[in-house]
């Protein structure tokens, strides 16, 4: 029996033919290369499909599934999840893409601190991958308190024990889904770390649920009420505090190129 990989790579894909290979290329460049990616298509109508089973063809750590019917999100990077067995669960959008030095970072940060999960700086870019805005540079130690003011998570930047994630799965019942993941890891004791070192991608893409703020706002806004519970003023407070950053986040980056 062949032992399990140290690293789980989760993908979920819909309608993603325009970017997977970039991103899968980013994970088949990593310079650790004990891992697994498990690409999960949820009912994609393009050729998301064909190019992943393409890339899996030629590298058997690259497992392609496809599930039955619609299962959004949430459920789709369940469902990776479910099916793997790595020490360690790494996400990445299907729209994203990696530094060749990330998982090998991200792997001794996390050992040499004997944290729960490690997390790193991004650029954001659009579509063409031109650089969008300012690179975001993460703190080093990131708190439950901390997180509900500035999220500085992402899931294509993320790194987790599989121990310490244990049953914890991302909820279907609300938008911001991950930083649900991310605040619920927090409060249970878990130590999540940063390496400020910009080793991930973040493509902005018309139309995305994040590229509308407002729309994203008012999600918050319910997660921090009906989901957490929490006062009124504080959420008030939050709120205020969501919008400044998230201005300040998308502002054009400063003398333009490319990534």
């Amino acid at each position: 029996m062949e032992s399990s990989p140290v690293v789980s790579v989760i993908m979920p894909a819909y309608n993603a033919e325009r970017f997977i290979k970039q991103a899968i290329n980013s994970v088949q460049a990593q310079t650790f290369e004990d891992w697994e990616l498990i690409v999960v298509d949820d009912c994609s109508t393009d050729g998301t499909v064909s190019v992943a089973e393409g890339l899996a063809h030629g590298d058997n750590r690259i497992s392609v599934v496809r599930n039955g019917h619609n299962l959004g999100v949430s459920r789709t990077r369940n469902r990776g999840i479910d099916l793997s067995d790595g020490e360690f669960v790494a996400l990445l959008d299907s729209d994203d893409y990696w530094d060749p030095r990330k998982l090998d970072k991200q792997l001794k940060l996390i050992r040499k601190e004997q944290a729960d999960i490690a997390y790193c700086s991004y650029e954001i870019v659009d579509e063409q991958g031109s650089k969008k805005a300012n690179d975001f540079i993460v703190p080093a130690i990131a708190t439950y308190a901390g997180t509900l003011v500035k999220s500085v998570m992402s899931c294509s930047t993320v790194l987790i024990r599989r121990s310490s994630l244990g049953s914890r799965r991302f909820s279907s019942e609300v938008c911001h889904e991950d930083l649900v993941l991310w605040l619920d890891l927090l409060k249970s004791g878990c130590k999540a770390v940063g390496d400020e070192e910009v080793l991930a991608a973040y493509r902005v893409v018309s139309g995305s649920r994040t590229s509308n703020k407002l729309k994203s706002a008012v999600h918050r806004w319910d997660l921090f009420r009906r989901y957490l519970h929490l006062p009124l003023d504080t959420c008030i407070v939050l709120i205020v505090r969501y919008g400044w950053f998230a201005v300040r986040k998308y502002l054009p980056a400063r003398g333009g190129g490319s990534s």
